[in-house]
């Protein structure tokens, strides 16, 4: 069963150009309320925090990944995540899955679309290679506020019936022509209305693309 490796919350940090909140450590327990984490500081609240990015989880075994790319062993917390979950990862987690965790219920929101700070803070490209390989981890927005604790259990209390999985989201944004077969999925899960228009005005050709150029 999938476990919670490690609980993390974050305080915001002054980088010279930029102010972020990614890098964040292990605590004891964690007070989740329906807008976020007690304590778990936010640089930016325009693109974090809120009902449907109150928490965000990443997979334990992304991390092997991670070291690999930026040559250098990281901790728990410093990809920005709340929780480090074993077992679980972007293939497996589906969008509008729920999952108790600790006392917590916890409904599978959206993905992560990473930021620029990632390949600032940990490597250069580092933002890139997560957009080309999925490996996003998913935020999750508050059915039932709880307390949640190293150790604890992910139970997956409900598994959504359209089967769009986390990774199948960011492969249809980041390539929706070439995953234009997961569109039906796409618009049978509630999701906010941002993603589906994002994907929309890529398959136009659209969409502003010109912030890529600098991940």
């Amino acid at each position: 069963m999938a476990v919670v490796e490690s609980v993390n919350i974050g305080i915001i940090r002054d980088y010279g150009d930029f102010r972020s909140a990614m890098d964040k450590h292990s605590v004891s327990s964690i007070e989740i309320d329906f807008t976020g984490i007690v304590g778990d500081m936010l640089s930016d609240i325009i693109h974090h925090g809120g009902e449907f990015k109150a928490v965000f989880a990443n997979a334990v075994s992304n991390y092997a990944t991670f070291n690999k790319f930026a040559s250098r062993e990281l901790k728990f917390g410093q990809m920005g995540e709340n929780l480090s979950i074993t077992i679980l990862d972007e293939k497996s987690v589906c969008i509008g899955d729920i999952h108790q965790i600790g006392n917590a219920l916890l409904q599978v929101s959206e993905p992560r679309k990473p930021c620029v700070k990632l390949s600032k803070i940990i490597a250069s490209g580092m933002t890139k290679f997560i957009f080309e390989n999925g490996l996003s981890g998913w935020y999750y927005q508050v059915l039932e506020p709880g307390t949640v604790c190293p150790g604890d259990s992910v139970n997956v209390v409900h598994k959504d019936t359209n089967q769009l999985s986390v990774m199948e989201l960011n492969m249809l944004f980041f390539a929706p022509k070439d995953n234009i077969n997961l569109l039906q999925k796409l618009e049978r899960v509630h999701i906010r209305d941002e993603w589906r228009d994002s994907i929309t005005a890529r398959l136009k050709g659209i969409y502003d693309n010109s912030y890529m150029d600098k991940l």
